[in-house]
């Protein structure tokens, strides 16, 4: 099924968070921090891609912001870096994307940084409320996360 958000937006900011579009510019920060948690961000992922690869370098990961850019100016799928709520430090990414499982109209990935894992829950539920909220989503998968990757496979086969 494709996206169909009723609005679109561009970033986000609360006490904790601020959200920018994945973009190029920010390829090493993002970098640093794929790199720094390359094992979680594989276990966490696990049967859906095999990112990050051990050998990734800056270069790919800026192929790959370039790509994520493209998706959200083309309304594929929304990729956003996670910074700090003082807009400093990049500690995350937030991805929504297409579900292809019925009574799912969005996917929500996301992860932060293994120093900030305490906050996943706070940047979860932020996300939630954005989602339906601000976007217009009825009712987003919390793929891997309410939804563990096992049980999300066998849902899309089914569908």
């Amino acid at each position: 099924m494709p996206l169909t958000p009723k609005a679109v937006h561009h970033d986000y900011q609360d006490r904790y968070f601020t959200l920018h579009i994945m973009h190029p510019k920010f390829s090493v920060l993002d970098y640093e921090l794929v790199m720094r948690n390359q094992v979680r961000l594989r276990e966490l992922f696990a049967g859906q891609t095999d990112w990050p690869k051990p050998d990734m370098t800056v270069a790919d990961n800026t192929v790959a912001m370039e790509h994520h850019l493209y998706e959200f100016n083309e309304n594929i799928a929304y990729g956003f870096c996670v910074f700090d709520g003082e807009d400093k430090n990049c500690i995350g990414t937030v991805y929504i994307g297409a579900s292809t499982v019925a009574g799912y109209d969005c996917e929500l990935h996301y992860w932060l940084d293994e120093a900030l894992i305490e906050l996943e829950p706070v940047l979860e539920q932020a996300m939630m409320f954005w989602l339906k909220d601000k976007w217009g989503f009825e009712s987003p998968a919390l793929v891997g996360r309410e939804i563990p990757l096992p049980q999300w496979e066998m849902m899309k086969q089914a569908s």
